[in-house]
């Protein structure tokens, strides 16, 4: 066995942690700036009597009315156009200092 017909193996990569920064960056929530105002995707995942909640992403959901036109087209996993007013809607109550948070975003 000659010695100079042998090829080292070079060693394999080990997976790079990806760093909050880097998730950030590249999270398309953050790179598509200012969301008040755009158009997002998002699929139905609960509906109750005519309230559609709907999963875009975000921290929370937004509920939306159903719409009266075609209503049997509005089910469980239906994917929808959605435009967004607030991610967050929060209000002042009765008592309270601060906003509390309504868990559910805003949108059309």
């Amino acid at each position: 066995c000659a010695d100079d017909d042998t090829k080292e193996v070079p060693a394999a990569k080990e997976e790079e942690e990806e760093t909050f920064g880097s998730l950030m960056r590249n999270c398309k929530f953050t790179q598509m700036g200012d969301p008040v105002g755009r158009v997002v995707v998002g699929k139905i995942y609960h509906v109750i009597d005519n309230d559609l909640y709907i999963d875009f992403g975000h921290k929370f959901p937004c509920v939306c009315q159903r719409p009266r036109a075609s209503q049997e087209k509005f089910v469980r996993g239906t994917e929808v156009l959605l435009k967004i007013k607030s991610l967050e809607l929060s209000q002042q109550f009765l008592g309270h200092e601060k906003e509390l948070t309504l868990l559910e975003a805003d949108c059309q």
